[in-house]
C-alpha cells in the first residue's frame, strides 16, 4: 500500500502542477520530478509483489511431518488466553494414537487460531456462562487423511450470512476485513484438503456453529498404497439449519 499512496499522490500532484501552473517554468522540472518518483514507487511496489511471490513458493518447501499434539500445544496458549477473557472453557476431543500430519505447521497453526477465536467471539455475549463450550475435535476420517473442527455453542449463522461466508471481504464486524475465514479455506485447499461448516440457528437446540477441515496425514497400519482421494470433501452442508 505505501509504494501505491506514493504513486497516487505523485500522480495527482502532477496533474495539479500541469493545470493550475502551466504558465509557471518551473513546472516542466517539478512535473519531470514527480514522474521520475512514480516510476521509482512502481519499481518499489513491483519488489513488494516479487517478495510475497517467492514467500508463498517457499511455503511448499515449509511443509512437514507434524504430530496433532504440536499443531494444539502451539496455539493452546493463546486460546485459553482469549477463552479465560471471554469465560468459556475449552474441551480436547481427541483419540489416542492419531498419525502426524504432512503441512505447513506456522499456516496450519494460524488457521486454528482464527477458527478459535472466531468460535470464542460467537459466544462471547449471546451464550450463558455455563454453556460456553469450545470443542477442539480430530478425527481420522479415511487412512490418509484427517479432520479437524472447532465447534462452539453461539447462536449460529444465519443463512443469508452463511452463504456469503467465504467471500473475500464479506464481513459482520465493523472492524473486520473479511479475509480470515477466505485465507483458512486457501490455506487448507493448497494443502489438498477442504473446509466447510454446519451452523444451527434458533429455534433448534442447541445453536452452535462447527467448522471442519481435512489434511493429509500418515497412511493407517495395513493400508494399501494411495488409499484415498487425493483432494478429501469434508462432509456437510456449509449452511445454517434451524
Amino acid at each position: 500500500n505505501q509504494p501505491l499512496a506514493a504513486i497516487a499522490s505523485y500522480a495527482t500532484a502532477s496533474i495539479n502542477l500541469m493545470v493550475r501552473e502551466a504558465d509557471d517554468p518551473q513546472t516542466p522540472a517539478m512535473v519531470r520530478q514527480a514522474v521520475t518518483r512514480i516510476a521509482e514507487q512502481a519499481e518499489r511496489a513491483g519488489r513488494v509483489i516479487k517478495s510475497v511471490h517467492d514467500f508463498v513458493r517457499r511455503r511448499e518447501a515449509a511443509r512437514e511431518w507434524v504430530h496433532v499434539e504440536q499443531l494444539l500445544d502451539a496455539v493452546l496458549p493463546l486460546v485459553r488466553l482469549q477463552a479465560r477473557k471471554s469465560g468459556a472453557r475449552i474441551e480436547m476431543d481427541l483419540p489416542k494414537g492419531l498419525p502426524r500430519v504432512r503441512c505447513d505447521r506456522t499456516m496450519v497453526e494460524q488457521v486454528l487460531l482464527n477458527l478459535t477465536r472466531n468460535a470464542i467471539q460467537a459466544m462471547d455475549g449471546p451464550t450463558p456462562l455455563a454453556d460456553r463450550a469450545l470443542v477442539l475435535r480430530v478425527r481420522r476420517l479415511q487412512p490418509r487423511w484427517l479432520s479437524f473442527a472447532v465447534v462452539d455453542h453461539g447462536p449460529g449463522i444465519p443463512a443469508e450470512v452463511a452463504r456469503q461466508l467465504f467471500t473475500p471481504f464479506f464481513t459482520t464486524r465493523t472492524e473486520g476485513m473479511g479475509l480470515g475465514l477466505s485465507l483458512c479455506r486457501t490455506v487448507v485447499e493448497q494443502h489438498g484438503g477442504a473446509m466447510d461448516f454446519e451452523s444451527r440457528v434458533a429455534p433448534a437446540s442447541p445453536t452452535g456453529t462447527e467448522f471442519r477441515f481435512s489434511l493429509p496425514c500418515e497412511d493407517a497400519p495395513g493400508a494399501a498404497p494411495g488409499t484415498g482421494a487425493d483432494r478429501l470433501p469434508v462432509t456437510g452442508s456449509g449452511e445454517s439449519s434451524a
